[in-house]
This record gives C-alpha cells, sequence and structure tokens, in this order.
C-alpha cells in the first residue's frame, strides 16, 4: 500500500515537472523576435475579445514600435483555444484580430499597414490563455 502510494506521488510530481517546463518553453516562443520581427502577445479570457487596459498599453506599445521602426506591415495574427466549437473559434479570432486591429489604428496605423491573420482555433482541448492570444507581428 505505501508503496502504491509513493509511486502515485511520484509520477504527480513527475507530470508537474514535465508540464511547467512544456509551459514555460511555450510560453516564451512566441515572445522572440524571428528575423529582426518584433511581437507583442495581447491575451484574453475565454470566449472573450474584451480589450483590457493592460492589452490596450500592448497595442500601444506595439503602435509606437512600429512607428519608431518605420515598419511597412504590421500581421495581426488571432488564435482562440480548443475549447468551444471550430466555427466558433475562427469567428472569435477574426472577432479578436479586428478589435486589435481598430485599436492599432487608434493609436495611429494605418490601416493599410495591417494584414489580419485570424488563425481561429489552435493547441488541444487545453483551454489555457497561450492559445487565446492575439501576436502583432511588426515587419521592417
Amino acid at each position: 500500500m505505501v508503496r502504491t502510494v509513493w509511486r502515485f506521488w511520484r509520477f504527480v510530481l513527475l507530470l508537474t515537472a514535465l508540464v511547467a517546463s512544456t509551459a514555460a518553453i511555450a510560453q516564451t516562443a512566441p515572445g522572440t523576435a524571428s528575423q529582426g520581427n518584433a511581437r507583442f502577445l495581447v491575451y484574453f479570457d475565454e470566449f472573450s475579445a474584451y480589450l483590457s487596459d493592460e492589452s490596450k498599453t500592448i497595442i500601444a506599445d506595439a503602435a509606437k514600435r512600429a512607428r519608431e521602426a518605420g515598419a511597412h506591415r504590421i500581421v495581426v495574427q488571432a488564435r482562440a483555444s480548443a475549447t468551444g466549437t471550430p466555427e466558433t473559434n475562427k469567428y472569435l479570432a477574426q472577432t479578436r484580430s479586428s478589435i486589435v486591429t481598430d485599436q492599432l489604428e487608434a493609436d495611429g496605423i494605418e490601416r493599410t499597414m495591417i494584414t489580419q491573420e485570424p488563425i481561429g482555433q489552435t493547441g488541444s482541448s487545453d483551454p489555457s490563455v497561450y492559445n487565446r492570444r492575439v501576436d502583432i507581428i511588426i515587419e521592417p
């Protein structure tokens, strides 16, 4: 009995360590700049396209960086977690993409510079915040 309990807890600890390390890698990967592109991440609550004050600040920072860098193009990639139907998540990604684009325009970015890419449902059935986001990619 004691041996079985010990094996169970050892398994739980190993699984926890694995999940934590995977989450740390997943959270840092999209934030890295690739090929000289700056990337800003805006996270959303589940089934929401509401921009919090923090989100608006991130978008304003992205707009400022684009102006300072003389960017020629900004890509807005929107994602949704896999909870809900794929059709609903595609619509939610489109809505998030539009909301962020509107805010970038309000922050002084010409709409013609912005390309929207509503990706829709990403990830597994894990409803983590990592999959509920919009990536703002500034291309020089």
